[in-house]
């Protein structure tokens, strides 16, 4: 917490770093910066650190990113000791419990918890200025669908457009090349973006859905995301099996998400490609053994093995497809 002369402590920014990751080692110096440049001390106080956090805490709570609140209240709850504040402290420990066990309840949902859609836009053309040839990625609501944002960011930047510009949007997530922009034209690529787990194998060819239903909660801090894209080798985006690859793109950011900010920059772009029979494999592997864990693994505390029949019946219709020649035939896609 802060002391009483307002200024902060290398433990104090780095306790605030578990509930802001966009807080640095800089914070301290710009708050000594201002009050030697005459800006005066930093008012805040423990009371006043005590009322935000808690405000903290409602609006995280409300976000549904539960780890961020038990950070913000283990940084509260010593302040209630020292004081002796009993009350507030039963309050605290009723909060944590609540907490805790709405963590569990995400962790035990068969359905990956999403607590925002991120979204790469890429900016291309000279009446962009600074952002031309910049790429961020942008953090919105869980209810922002891709036609939403493409809605929002053509809304804002058609009206800076003049007579000898006009907006496009690339409706794809195709590598842009410079030779095929045009002379005028501002070009506006946006594609959504996953972010990537802590422990995920970015390498795996094995489909996403599957790293993301099973990976473990945790609060969630992202700085890398990626996408892939289907393409073939003779330029078209969709083929046969026999001839779609894909390309998996990692996107760095500067700084990470949850932040002070709805969009950061793209400091680092790396891709993978895989080979149609990767491709294929990877598919075949991830509904293979998406269909074991979910036959095999206990879903009560006794150990007893009962699927659960919606995740399962969801997993059965992304795998089997009917084909009719001479006859019937179910092949895995």
């Amino acid at each position: 917490m802060a002391r009483n002369d307002g200024v902060w402590s290398k433990d104090h920014v780095s306790a605030l770093r578990k509930i802001c990751p966009m807080v640095s080692g800089e914070f301290t110096t710009e708050a000594s910066a201002a009050e030697v440049e005459g800006y005066g001390a930093s008012k805040l106080t423990v009371d006043s650190a005590v009322k935000y956090l808690q405000l903290a805490n409602k609006l995280f709570s409300q976000a549904e990113l539960y780890h961020f609140c038990a950070s913000i209240l283990e940084l509260v709850i010593p302040v209630y000791k020292s004081r002796k504040a009993y009350g507030q402290l039963a309050k605290c420990h009723t909060l944590l419990t609540n907490i805790y066990e709405s963590i569990l309840d995400q962790e035990s949902n068969p359905i990956p918890f999403i607590d925002a859609t991120y979204y790469r836009v890429g900016f291309y053309g000279e009446k962009f200025g600074k952002l031309d040839r910049k790429e961020y990625v942008y953090r919105e609501p869980r209810d922002v669908r891709l036609g939403d944002i493409m809605e929002k960011l053509s809304h804002i930047y058609e009206s800076r457009m003049d007579s000898n510009h006009i907006l496009h949007i690339i409706p794809d997530s195709r590598q842009v090349k410079a030779e095929d922009l045009q002379a005028g034209v501002c070009y506006l690529q946006i594609t959504a973006v996953d972010a990537v787990m802590e422990d995920e194998d970015l390498g795996s060819r094995r489909e996403r859905i599957f790293s993301l239903s099973t990976g473990s909660v945790r609060a969630r801090v992202f700085d890398r995301f990626l996408f892939d894209t289907p393409f073939t080798k003779n330029g078209k985006t969709q083929g046969g099996l026999e001839d779609q690859w894909k390309r998996r793109t990692v996107l760095q950011t500067e700084g990470s998400f949850p932040a002070l900010v709805n969009r950061l920059l793209v400091t680092k772009s790396e891709s993978l490609e895989f080979s149609p029979v990767e491709n294929a494999i990877g598919m075949i592997e991830t509904r293979t053994t998406a269909l074991r864990n979910e036959l095999e693994e206990p879903r009560s505390s006794d150990g007893d093995h009962l699927p659960r029949l919606q995740s399962l019946q969801r997993i059965l219709q992304g795998s089997v497809a009917v084909q009719v020649g001479f006859s019937p035939i179910i092949s895995v896609l």
